[in-house]
Parts: structure tokens; sequence; C-alpha cells
């Protein structure tokens, strides 16, 4: 998509009607819009996002006041919104409008050669181009940009993500199939009665509400760590800026028996998860133990030795009686003294099938004998490892224990002593919270191998009841679709999460004058700085905005991609223009350079909102060879200028005013500034 021009009538502070055209050059792809705080840079940002979706940015004021007040003070009570735009080749026009007549009417226009043709459902036509889902993140309110790596922020990069990947249509399919499915199995109970079927699917119904909640429970315990791991990393950049070298010095410490004491959980966790592949591998040899050196003794016998084996072979006496000739060529004749002793001895000759046998328990029973001393060493091995990695997690905690109180008992600084409690409540809360998390997911595991077993015990269950196999089959597909959509949901989250944050390094590259790289906490979604030796960075509010804008420039890129996303599940991504109002906020001059150097190079058309804080400087110096066109916004007032001063911005060498007094009507005045052809 790219907006020709948008034309605002009546709208917010917006009297009368006014049109104001976006530069849809793709070399000079940028249309810049200055404006002072409260003049207008928020409404016409959210007179887009009514026009095409109804919604508006979450610090919009009084959105169900839109009339412009001077229009309404001389009686006129309608308002609207037209945006015109091209998509793939084809000229549209949106229209939204209210009246007292009509109420909010949307409609959709193909423009060709100047004749307008009605498009029939418009709500549905405008998603298929730009996913209501997905319009934040084009049409952004900077000022709240932040948000993603402040309190919380991993639970709205999670959504911000699933949402730019079209999974909204796809998960409320998910909870009507749950539904559907739920309703079946209700059926199914009724139809069985008492029988068989009817308890196990009432136990797999109580095993699936029990999996929900206790995914719920597990989601809200994720959220808590995050938000008592950012106050804790807030209080640690504190410390860490303390005027105390006392103190900073603690906290370095502190900083580094926490590195060691993750380390050390880390090895005592894997020789734990070593000893439970031990006792799987080697149980049978363990417990057979016993009874091999039993059976290698009794095989050896002497007693055991005169019959099986025997001396002789059953074979070989049998050929001797039936060719009736001794092994050294004298000749036996049927019925002598010599044959009959000869066939005497059958009685205590081996059987060599048996004698194989025996030759081969004995291999057994040997290997039986040598794995269990494989055993017992690979089990002292591990169980002393476990022991000093206890040892070290608890020296470690100690140590940390240690540092804490220190840092509380230091003298003459009241304002650390706070800041350290509050550290300490938040690590117990954090703790707490974590082993919470430990065995919710324990028992999730547990429910979800028995929730599996109970589903496989009831396909084996018979009915003759045409009724119970009729809800049995549709709950089975209805199971079936659950799954491919569950399936289709996590893998490409699993696969988009690399991808996003190969993204967001490469824009970070970009912003940034430190080595740093930024990293998303697979569980939380949270995403940090890292500086090159891989230690997390105390984010400034400047350096939270920065990363927080690489995030949302790295989904608009991905959007992008996804655009001809072809399936039956997922819906396909946007190409839109990046309207951001306010964007850079707290960033110094440098880094307001490099982002206002790279988001143009990096997303397609571009349109900034800038008060003249935000433009004046290194922003001008790195954009201007990107704009296309540029307007400012006049803020005209009835009002006598008495000692107010009067505001002007400057533009390529030339002066425009802010404000103007004594005029007609209080509006604001979109105006054309520069030279552009």
């Amino acid at each position: 998509m790219l907006i020709e021009k948008i034309i605002i009538n009546n709208f917010r502070q917006f009297y009368g009607e006014q049109t104001l055209y976006f530069s849809t050059d793709e070399n000079k792809n940028v249309t810049l819009i200055h404006a002072e705080n409260g003049v207008g840079k928020t409404a016409l940002l959210n007179a887009i996002l009514w026009c095409f979706f109804k919604s508006f940015t979450p610090n919009f004021k009084d959105p169900t006041v839109l009339l412009n007040n001077s229009a309404k003070d001389e009686g006129i009570k309608n308002y609207k919104v037209e945006i015109e735009f091209e998509e793939e080749g084809k000229k549209y026009s949106v229209q939204r409008s209210y009246s007292t007549v009509s109420q909010d009417t949307f409609r959709i226009y193909i423009v060709e050669d100047g004749n307008f043709k009605e498009i029939s459902n418009p709500d549905t036509f405008i998603n298929s181009i730009i996913p209501k889902d997905m319009a934040s993140y084009f049409f952004f309110q900077g000022e709240g940009v932040g948000s993603f790596t402040s309190k919380h922020g991993g639970k709205q990069i999670k959504e911000a993500i699933q949402k730019i990947l079209g999974f909204t249509v796809a998960k409320h399919a998910l909870e009507d199939i749950k539904k559907v499915k739920s309703e079946y199995s209700r059926s199914l109970q009724r139809a069985d009665k008492d029988g068989e079927i009817a308890t196990i699917q009432k136990s797999i119904d109580d095993l699936q509400s029990t999996l929900t909640e206790d995914k719920k429970r597990l989601e809200s315990k994720k959220e808590s760590v995050e938000r008592y791991d950012s106050e804790i990393k807030k209080i640690d950049s504190q410390l860490a800026n303390s005027n105390s070298e006392v103190i900073k010095a603690k906290n370095r410490e502190r900083a580094s028996a926490e590195k060691d004491l993750k380390e050390a959980k880390s090895n005592l966790l894997r020789f734990e998860n070593n000893r439970a592949s031990l006792i799987k591998r080697y149980a049978a040899y363990i417990f057979a133990y016993d009874i091999s050196i039993e059976a290698l003794d009794f095989i050896a016998q002497d007693e055991f030795q005169t019959t099986i084996p025997s001396p002789y072979n059953e074979t070989l006496v049998r050929k001797i009686l039936k060719e009736t000739q001794c092994i050294c060529g004298a000749d036996i004749s049927v019925g002598s003294e010599a044959y009959n002793r000869i066939h005497d001895l059958l009685k205590t000759a081996s059987d060599p099938d048996q004698e194989r046998r025996v030759i081969g328990a004995q291999g057994i029973l040997k290997d039986l004998n040598r794995k269990s001393s494989e055993a017992k060493e690979e089990f002292e091995f591990n169980l002393k490892n476990i022991a000093i990695c206890r040892e070290n997690v608890s020296k470690f905690e100690e140590r940390l224990k240690n540092i804490s109180v220190e840092i509380q008992g230091t003298r003459d600084i009241a304002d650390i002593r706070e800041l350290e409690n509050r550290r300490s409540q938040y690590q117990l809360r954090l703790n707490e919270e974590y082993r919470s998390i430990g065995n919710i997911e324990r028992k999730v595991k547990e429910n979800s191998l028995l929730l599996d077993r109970k589903r496989s015990e009831i396909l084996r269950l018979q009915s003759s009841s045409t009724e119970v196999n009729k809800y049995r089959e549709l709950e089975k597909i209805a199971q079936s679709v659950e799954n491919t959509i569950e399936s289709t949901l996590n893998s490409t989250q699993q696969n988009v999460e690399l991808r996003i944050m190969e993204k967001v390094n490469l824009f970070l590259s970009k912003f940034v004058r430190q080595d740093y790289k930024a990293k998303m906490n697979p569980n939380s979604f949270d995403i940090r700085l890292y500086d090159r030796n891989d230690v997390q960075v105390a984010e400034s509010d400047g350096q939270a905005l920065l990363l927080s804008l690489t995030f949302i420039s790295s989904l608009i890129e991905l959007a992008r991609e996804r655009k001809n996303a072809s399936g039956q599940i997922l819906t396909p991504g946007a190409i839109a223009p990046f309207i951001i109002d306010a964007p850079f906020g707290v960033l110094d001059n440098k880094y307001k350079g490099n982002v206002a150097k790279a988001i143009p190079s990096s997303v397609g058309q571009v349109v900034f909102f800038l008060s003249s804080s935000h433009w004046e400087g290194t922003v001008e110096e790195n954009i201007r060879g990107r704009v296309g066109l540029e307007y400012n916004l006049v803020a005209e007032v009835q009002a006598e200028q008495e000692n107010k001063s009067e505001d002007f911005i400057s533009i390529l060498g030339k002066s425009y005013p802010t404000v103007r007094y004594q005029c007609a009507v209080d509006r604001t005045l979109i105006e054309k500034v520069g030279s552009y052809v």
C-alpha cells in the first residue's frame, strides 16, 4: 500500500476540508509533518486509524469527541476522513464519515479513469490489505514505543510477533474448535451414559481443563518473573551508577557471583538430568547383578560340568554308533561289548544346542557383570559431581547474601540501604516464582503424559452404539484440527523468533555506537541489550527507546516479507507506510541521526510527525536527502497575541510560524513548506 493523500473535514483540530499529500517517490520516500505539541500530530495520526479501522492510539484523549469545536459552534454536525491509496497498481478511496442521519458510514471505492465503483464488504477488504491487528505497528505512537522493553514488555513483544505473523484469526478458530470438541465430548458422555468410554472421556475433559488452568498460571508466573527481574535490573543500574566506589565494587562483585551461581545451577541440573539417564540405562544391569554372579557360579560347578557340558558330545557318539566304526578306525559291531559301552555314553553326553545356549547364557551373564561395574563407576562419578555442584550453589548463594548484607550495612547512605532492601524483597519473590514455575511445569508434563495415555486408551475401546461412535469420530476430527492449528502456530513462532532477532540486531548495528547485541528470553519474550562480554546492559531510557524502534522496524520488514504468504491458517502480512508520531523521544542527537537515516532505508513509505525539538540537528542532516514532501501544522487562534511570543520553525533556512493570532476560527491549518517537484 502507498498512501497518496488524506482529505480531512471537521475532524478534531482540523476545521473545514484540508488535504495532505504523501510522497510516493521510491528514493524520496519520506513525508515530514512538523507540529508543536497540542497542534494536531496525534489527531492526524488517529484520523488515519479511524478512517481505516475506527480505532485509535492508546494515548488519544476523548475518542468519542471527534467533531471540530468551531464547526460544532456553527451548527455543523458532520465530519469525514478520506484516504486515497494505491495497492498492486490499482487506486482506491477509503471514506469514513459521521452524520446525525446515517451515523457512522464506511465505504471503499476502486477508482478507474476517474470513476468510483463501490466495493462490497469494505471491512473485509481493508483487512485483506492491512490486517487490523497489524495496524498499530504501521501507524505508531512513538511516545509509547519504549514500553516494549519496560515492565510487561515481553508480553507485548509476544503479542506483536503473533499479530504480525497473522495468528489472530487462527487463535480465534482454535478457541472455536475447542468449544466444538467440548460439545462433542458432552454428547458422547450422554450417549454412552455410564459406559467405560464416558468415564474415560470425563477424565480426559478434566485433564484438559486442569492443563488449561495450569498453563494460564504458568503464563502469569512468567510475567511476574519478568516484572521482578526488570525491577532488580533497574536497581542494579542505580547501584552501578552510585557515587560510592565501595557500592560500585560490591555491585560488580554481585554480578560476578550471580554469573557463577547461574553456571553452578546449570551444571547441577546437567548432572541431575544425567543421573536420571544413568538410572534408565543401567537399572536392569544393577538389579540383575547378584543373580548374574550366582548363575555364573552355578554353571561353573564341577558336578554340572560332568553332565552339561559333558566330555562327550551327543552328535559324535551317535555318528560312531551309526557308522559302527571308532574314531581310531577300529570296527565296532552292533551288540558287541564296545558298541554297548559307547551306547551307554549317550546317558551323559551333552546336547550341542543346549551347550550353545549355555555358552550364550555365560556371555550374557558376564556382560551383565561388566555393565554393573561400569554403572558403579559412572554413578560414583555423577554423584561426586552433583555433590560438588550443590556445594558450589550453596557457596555462591551464601556469597550473594553476604554481599547484600554488606550493602545494606553501608553507613551514611540511606538511599543505598533502601534500594538494597527493595532488591532483596524482589529477589525473594523472584525465587518463589521460579519455584512455582518449576512445580507447575512438572505438573503440566505429568498431566500431558496422562492425557496422551487416556486418549490412547479410549481409542482401543469398542462400542456397539452408532451414536457413541459418531461423536467419537467427530471429536477425533476436532482434535486433529486443533493439533494442526497448534502445531502450525508453535512451529511458525519458533522459526520466526530467530529471524526477528537477526533483524533486530541488523538494525541495532546501524543505530548504536556501542558493540551491543540484543537477545530475546525464549520464555518471557523479553528483549534486552548485552555487551561484547555477554553481560546485560542496564539500559537508559534512550537505549530502551532505541531497542524498541529496532523491534518495530523488524516487525514491519517481516510483515513485508509475508505479504504473499499462502496457507489456510495464518493471515498474510502487509506492505504499508510506516507512520510514526514523535519517534525520537529521549534519544540523544547521535542516536536520533542514526535512526533517522536507517528507517527510510529499511522500510517503504515513511511519514514522520516531528516537533521542533525532534527535528533540529542531526535528524535533519541525516534525513533531508530522503524527504519528498514536507508540511507545517499551524495553530490558528482567535485570541489576541498580547504578551504571547511568536513561535517559528526553521525549514531549509526559512522561518515558518507555528502559531497565528487573531484568526477567524480556532483550527489547525495544514501548510505545505519547502520546494518539491
